[in-house]
C-alpha cells in the first residue's frame, strides 16, 4: 500500500510561494542541479494529488508539470486537460480519494499542494510522511505552508539531511490525533 507524502519546500517563515504565486526565489537554490532528492522520490510516486490552484499554476509554467503519474485535481470548477496528461478532478471526500487511489496502485502518492491542501489532509489524518525543505530564505509574507488548521497536529522527526545550499530536509511522521489512539 502506497503511503501518502508530503514532499516541499518552504521558506523558513513557512511559505511556499510569494502572494502572487510566484516561487522564483528557489530557482537560485536549484541553479547547481541538485536536485534533492526528488527525482528518486517522483519514481517511487505512481499519483499525484493537488489543489485547483496549484494545477492552474502548473498549467501555466508547463515544465511543472507531473506527465508520469495520475494526476488529482481537488475542485468542483471545470479546468482545461493537459493532453497526454492522466488527469482526473476529484470533489467528493478525501478519505474516498485515497481509498481509490490505494486500490488502483500500490505506489507512493504525492501530495503536490498546496498549503490548504495538505492542511486539510493532514487534518484528517490521511498523510503518512512529511518531507519539507527549509530554504534559507525570509519571505516576510506570502502563501503559507499550512492553513485553516482548527487544532494542534504533533509530528515526529524521523529524519534530516543538510545540503551544501544551506537547504535542510526535515522529514517527519504524524503522530495520531488524540481521538485515534
Amino acid at each position: 500500500m502506497g503511503k501518502v507524502i508530503v514532499f516541499i519546500a518552504a521558506s523558513l517563515d513557512g511559505f511556499i510561494a510569494r502572494k502572487d504565486d510566484d516561487i522564483s526565489w528557489l530557482d537560485a537554490f536549484s541553479a547547481s542541479g541538485e536536485d534533492y532528492g526528488f527525482g528518486k522520490f517522483i519514481q517511487s510516486a505512481g499519483t499525484a494529488v493537488m489543489g485547483a490552484g496549484t494545477y492552474e499554476q502548473s498549467l501555466a509554467h508547463p515544465e511543472r508539470l507531473l506527465k508520469g503519474l495520475k494526476n488529482y485535481i481537488l475542485t468542483s470548477r471545470s479546468l482545461p486537460r493537459v493532453p497526454g496528461m492522466n488527469t482526473e478532478f476529484w470533489h467528493d471526500s478525501l478519505p474516498a480519494l485515497v481509498g481509490k487511489i490505494r486500490q488502483e496502485s500500490e505506489r507512493d502518492i504525492y501530495l503536490v499542494g498546496g498549503g490548504q491542501v495538505i492542511s486539510r489532509f493532514l487534518y484528517e489524518g490521511l498523510v503518512d510522511e512529511v518531507h519539507l525543505f527549509l530554504v534559507p530564505v525570509i519571505l516576510g509574507e506570502g502563501i503559507p505552508l499550512f492553513t485553516g488548521l482548527s487544532r494542534e497536529i504533533s509530528l515526529q522527526l524521523v529524519g534530516t539531511l543538510p545540503y551544501p545550499a544551506g537547504i535542510v530536509r526535515l522529514q517527519y511522521v504524524p503522530e495520531p490525533s488524540p481521538s485515534k489512539r
